[in-house]
């Protein structure tokens, strides 16, 4: 069984996969240093929109903020084919975000909770990645996750949750992919350090992106990035807003036909 079948084939049974060492020391530690430099931005904009206690330790779209390390997360990919496969075909990034659990401070995202708000077990929309940035263990809060709740649409109690959910530890640089339908969360961090992760979401290119990637990172950004990284960013899934920007010749086309 190659990589890409067992990638599949996991996820189908199980609804989720680890693949340990999949990037670099080096891009781990330029990840941990960017988000630290940018720790006190994040939290001075949460606090000016008043959602800072809702929010707390979760940096969403931190690609935006953090583009110089996270974006060789995704450039070159290692798991493109992975996800095309995984997709039937091209896929976007949805949201990339990043999540500190901290010792004694909880994070919403500890909630049991799945990606997916609408339960769509036959259709693969939605696909989540976490990169772990630090050691996960049973102690600083690794991920718990149901395995086989993709496949059922009712909420589990906490009681059956907890009895019966995987802990997903690992090293630093390990990734897991789960399916967005399965029921999952952080943990309780009990240890004396911190457990930081970055959380990118995939979906199929029709699925709307959390936020505009092409408009925040500016619509002539495609022109110099690689092809790979342009469709992971969503450039080819672009919504055109005026008629002018709808009727293109096909080459040129906002939306390419090749996006299912």
């Amino acid at each position: 069984m190659n990589d890409i079948v067992r990638f599949n084939e996991s996820i189908k049974e199980y609804g989720w996969i680890k693949i340990e060492n999949a990037y670099s020391s080096d891009i781990i530690k330029n990840a941990i240093y960017e988000l630290e430099h940018n720790r006190d931005i994040y939290n001075s904009i949460q606090r000016n929109a008043g959602v800072f206690e809702d929010s707390r330790n979760a940096y969403h779209h931190s690609i935006v903020m953090c583009p110089d390390s996270q974006l060789k997360f995704l450039d070159p990919f290692p798991f493109y084919e992975h996800l095309k496969s995984y997709f039937g075909g091209n896929f976007i990034l949805s949201s990339m975000g990043s999540t500190y659990v901290e010792p004694n401070v909880n994070v919403y995202t500890q909630n049991i909770h799945r990606d997916s708000r609408s339960f769509s077990p036959n259709d693969r929309l939605l696909l989540n990645m976490l990169i772990m940035l630090d050691d996960s263990t049973t102690e600083n809060g690794a991920t718990w996750l149901l395995e086989g709740s993709h496949r059922k649409a009712p909420k589990p109690t906490t009681d059956d949750f907890f009895n019966n959910a995987t802990r997903i530890t690992g090293k630093s640089g390990d990734v897991i992919f789960f399916d967005g339908n399965a029921w999952h969360c952080g943990g309780q961090n009990s240890s004396d350090k911190v457990r930081r992760i970055i959380t990118p979401l995939f979906s199929k290119p029709y699925f709307k992106q959390s936020l505009d990637y092409p408009r925040a990172f500016g619509m002539d950004y495609h022109l110099r990035i690689s092809n790979e990284l342009s469709q992971i960013l969503g450039y080819n899934a672009l919504t055109p807003k005026s008629l002018s920007e709808f009727y293109k010749p096909k080459d040129l086309r906002f939306y390419k036909s090749d996006q299912g």
